[in-house]
């Protein structure tokens, strides 16, 4: 695929048994390329696709899907991007000799910001770097503009309130946590608090995660044509 946005898909109705696909998606050397997982269904643990950033299986590999991705009824936000930097990207998919199921539908663009800024932010070139970055609206920050500063002003008067320092966000009164300032101290439910990494890890598919205190144990998974990976992260 030679065009500067397009799609990959496994075909009409559900991919067939013994499936064994490859697609070379061509840019330009070194232009950012974004490919959104809009939809994406097959027999977890057993069919898999592989996403290499390059023009071949020993290029690095940067994701490996296997299972469901249903995105929100009310929006595409939780929609899985890949990026590839290198301006190539490699897809591999195999199926075993049982269950199938709808398949894939991926689309790709090159210089795109990640989800379009998700409607609340522009798109810019940074002059520095040649590339496409989000510049965020007020009340919103991270790489795609997803990410309030403030969830629910922090539940302002009384739980409350909204840094207006250049390091924005809610700044919770001593018997409030949490995002929003919505959780009591000590907790009464489970939280997750969203942090953001540069550095990835070898991507997998099929693998086991549970959280204990403070750490996420990852254990197992699938890496296509690697073999010298950690089997517990």
């Amino acid at each position: 695929l030679t065009g500067s946005s397009g799609f990959v898909t496994d075909g009409p109705g559900n991919y067939k048994y013994k499936t064994k696909c490859t697609w070379l998606i061509e840019g330009r050397p070194n232009r950012i390329m974004r490919l959104r997982f809009n939809h994406f269904a097959t027999e977890c643990s057993w069919d898999h696709l592989y996403v290499y950033d390059g023009d071949s299986i020993y290029a690095p590999l940067v994701a490996a899907f296997s299972g469901l991705i249903v995105p929100e009824r009310d929006g595409n936000e939780t929609v899985p991007e890949v990026v590839a930097t290198s301006g190539y990207a490699l897809l591999h998919f195999f199926s075993d000799a049982a269950y199938n199921l709808t398949g894939f539908n991926i689309t790709y663009n090159f210089d795109m910001c990640p989800n379009n800024c998700s409607g609340r932010g522009e798109c810019k070139i940074s002059n520095s770097s040649n590339t496409v970055q989000c510049e965020c609206s007020e009340n919103w920050k991270g790489e795609a503009c997803d990410i309030p500063h403030c969830i629910n002003n922090c539940g302002f008067p009384h739980r409350g309130i909204c840094n207006s320092s250049e390091i924005r966000g809610c700044s919770c009164f001593s018997e409030w946590q949490g995002p929003g300032c919505s959780v009591p101290v000590p907790a009464n439910q489970s939280f997750w608090a969203r942090e953001e990494y540069s550095s990835l890890k070898l991507p997998r598919a099929s693998h086991k995660a549970v959280v204990n205190g403070n750490i996420m144990w990852v254990v197992g998974g699938y890496m296509f044509n690697h073999s010298d990976y950690n089997m517990v992260l």
